[in-house]
This record gives C-alpha cells, sequence and structure tokens, in this order.
C-alpha cells in the first residue's frame, strides 16, 4: 500500500498598504519589498487603501524601482483626498476577499488612526482567525497608541506582531521581528 501524505501549497503573503500622507514613507518602502517578493516567489498580493482596499498587485509588477509607489498612488481606484477608515478596510476586506486562508499570512501597514471613524477591532480579530499569521508594520510610536483617534494599542493586542519602524532604515533592522511574527 502507498500512501500519499498531502503536502500544503506555500503561504501566501497578503499586503495591506495604508497609503494616506502620515504612513507614505514606510509604505513606500513596504510596496517595493512586495513588489520584490512577488518576483522571486509570486505568492504576494498586495492591497492598498486610505477609506477602502484596492489589488495593485498589477501595477507593482507593471513598475520598476522608485516608481513603485507613484504608480499606486496614481491608481484611479485609491481615493488620496478620504479620510483613512480602518474599520470600513477591514469590513471589506473579511466580507470581500476569497485571498484570506488559514495559508495566508497578513502584513498590515499604517499608523492604526482612523480618524475618529469606529476602528473595526472585532473585524481584524475575525481576519487573526481566518489566517495563518498576522502582523502590522506601523510608523506610529507606543506612546501615541492610547491617542483618542489611534486604535494601534487595540490592534496590537490582536497581531501576532506589530513592528515599529518610521523609515526603511528601521524596517530593515526590525525585519527579524517582522519574520517571527509572520513564521
Amino acid at each position: 500500500l502507498i500512501v500519499r501524505t498531502p503536502i500544503p501549497e506555500p503561504v501566501r503573503l497578503v499586503v495591506l498598504a495604508d497609503v494616506s500622507l502620515s504612513v507614505r514613507p514606510v509604505t513606500g518602502f513596504t510596496l517595493r519589498v512586495a513588489q520584490a517578493m512577488h518576483q522571486r516567489v509570486g505568492r504576494c498580493r498586495v492591497l492598498a487603501f486610505v477609506d477602502r482596499p484596492v489589488d495593485v498587485t498589477d501595477i507593482l509588477l507593471r513598475s520598476t524601482g522608485d516608481n513603485a509607489l507613484a504608480d499606486v498612488l496614481a491608481c484611479p481606484e485609491l481615493d488620496l483626498e478620504a479620510s483613512s477608515d480602518y474599520g470600513k478596510v477591514l469590513t471589506e476586506l473579511v466580507s470581500g476577499s476569497s485571498l484570506l486562508d488559514r495559508r495566508t499570512s497578513v502584513v498590515i501597514v499604517g499608523d492604526g488612526r482612523s480618524n475618529g471613524l469606529p476602528p473595526g477591532t472585532d473585524r481584524l480579530e475575525e481576519l487573526r482567525r481566518r489566517v495563518h499569521r498576522l502582523a502590522w508594520i506601523t510608523p506610529e510610536p507606543p506612546r501615541y497608541w492610547a491617542q483618542a483617534t489611534c486604535a494601534m494599542g487595540e490592534y496590537a493586542s490582536i497581531c501576532d506582531g506589530v513592528v515599529v519602524a518610521r523609515d526603511p532604515r528601521e524596517l530593515m533592522a526590525r525585519a527579524r521581528d517582522l519574520g517571527n511574527a509572520l513564521r
């Protein structure tokens, strides 16, 4: 008798990137990292958002080098004038995405500020239950997480790991922490 053990497919990565003005330095670098990862393994999807998630993976694959962020920001589906709305983004992601399953790791890049709108922590909890791992990259220092417009403290308690990085240099210095959160 020959018994075959099914081998699970590799984990897919979904990057959910806030492209509002306050987080662009770290988001631009993260988009370039996602672009490079997709070119190497082909299992990375990138969703950009301000107030709703937009799949920008194809835009990233067509762009080159330093143009990645500019090309994403030029996407007509993104409303760069809108206020950040993490609750709405998480609701749309959880309710309408076929990308999320137990073989998916999610990295969210953003400051956790929804400008007084509901933070959607219940949706983030649902997202966490559905995926393999959940990590967050934020430029927001922990001392500001308790401010009225920031839900980062609540989000951090749900995630497998949070990396604080204000620019590419800090993100590179914390790459091991991010890798451990996604392992």
